[in-house]
Formats: structure tokens, sequence, C-alpha cells
């Protein structure tokens, strides 16, 4: 196989794998989205967007002992598909109209979490890859 024919099925790989995990992703948040109400001032995508979070953390602290397509399926497809910016935007406008602290309170809360979700997640993803590699 010549090197440009294994660069285009290599990409062409790579764009599946984006492909089918944004699919599982965005089904999976419309059916957790759906039985989700907003907690006070917590937008609806909130849990939603924080477990997204956790699983990037975690798959980027493992990805040394995955293939690039995983990466490619489960961060930029599955946890950009499942986590929704847009609806959290729009959340956040909502909120910006009856109180525009409240939605700056809520946009920080969210990012914070956001943030310590990841960290938490390759956190565990580090003591869990590095007690895979002494057993």
């Amino acid at each position: 196989m010549t090197q440009e024919r294994t660069h285009v099925r290599t990409t062409a790989l790579m764009f599946g794998a984006v492909f089918i995990g944004g699919a599982a992703g965005s089904l999976m948040r419309e059916l957790f989205s759906v039985n989700i109400p907003g907690i006070g001032f917590l937008t609806q995508t909130f849990g939603i967007n924080i477990v997204a979070c956790f699983v990037l953390g975690w798959l980027y602290s493992v990805r040394s002992r995955v293939h690039a397509h995983m990466l490619h399926l489960g961060a930029v497809g599955f946890c950009g598909g499942l986590s929704t910016f847009s609806s959290f935007v729009a959340e956040l406008e909502r909120l910006a109209l009856s109180n525009i602290w409240i939605a700056t309170s809520a946009a920080a809360l969210e990012i914070a979490a956001g943030l310590a979700a990841a960290i938490l997640g390759e956190a565990i993803g580090r003591r869990f890859h590095r007690h895979g590699a002494t057993e």
C-alpha cells in the first residue's frame, strides 16, 4: 500500500471514529437531558457536561495505552457529542434574562466543576494506569 493510500485510509478511519463516537454521545445526551431538570440555578446540562469532562480527563490519562482512533472515538467524538456547549450557552442566556449574576455564577460553577472533574478523571486514570502497569 502506498504512503498516500495509507494516509487516506487513516484519515477515513479517524473521521469515522469521530462520527460514530459523536453520534453515540449525542444520543446519550439526549436520552439523559430529557429526564434531568435544572436544579436551582444550575443548568440542565450541568451533570452531563461534568460527566463528559471526567471521561475526557480519564481518556487523556490513558492515551498512551490506547490507539489514536480510540481517542478520536471517545474524546473527540463521544465526549464532544455528550457535552453540549450550545445548550449550556442557551441555558445561561435564559438565566441571564432573569438575573445576570445568577447566570454568571452558574457559568463559573460549571466551568470550575468541569475542570475539577477532568482533573479527577485524569488522576483516577493515572492511578489505574500505574496499577495496570505493575500487575
